[in-house]
């Protein structure tokens, strides 16, 4: 992308330079100049769309997954909200992933850690837990909980408690 500013990338494609590129593709490498416009935009350009998601909407097909696919094979059964403008990344907006998950009472999300921080808002249920780093936390409706980024945890709903 070339800009016809001052400061910006404005460099014109010639045969020697497609050349060069491909040769430097070769090598799992690229000219920064050829991006950079894109990669740091001089004015805010957001490629998401500006998206509703309602609960109440999504609620019968979260709790539907619980008959269609088992926590053993799903690792974790996350409904993901997609942003439209995303999907490629199956991002919400930006670089944030958003899910509604639902566990039968007795499951646990077994052990995992990312590289992104977690935050969990919990919208219904009884029993709910989280373990972040060996600290168990109790969760209860309208609970929030934020997970540091690295830190290993699970998720579980106790045997007596509800989706």
């Amino acid at each position: 992308m070339r800009e016809a500013m001052a400061g910006r990338a404005n460099v014109e494609d010639t045969k020697e330079l497609l050349s060069y590129y491909s040769d430097l593709e070769k090598l799992e490498a690229g000219a920064l100049w050829t991006v950079a416009n894109k990669i740091e935009p001089w004015f805010p350009q957001s490629t998401s769309a500006p998206v509703l998601w309602r609960y109440r909407d999504l609620r019968d097909h979260v709790l539907r997954s619980l008959d269609l696919v088992t926590a053993e094979k799903a690792g974790r059964r996350v409904i993901y909200l997609a942003n439209p403008h995303r999907r490629d990344v199956s991002a919400a907006v930006g670089w944030l992933y958003t899910g509604l998950q639902v566990m039968q009472p007795g499951e646990v999300a077994s052990s995992h850690q990312h590289s992104a921080s977690a935050l969990r808002f919990i919208m219904e249920g009884e029993g709910a837990y989280t373990v972040v780093d060996g600290h168990k936390m109790t969760l209860k409706e309208n609970d929030f909980v934020l997970t540091p980024n690295g830190s290993w945890h699970e998720h579980g709903v106790e045997g007596q408690g509800t989706p």
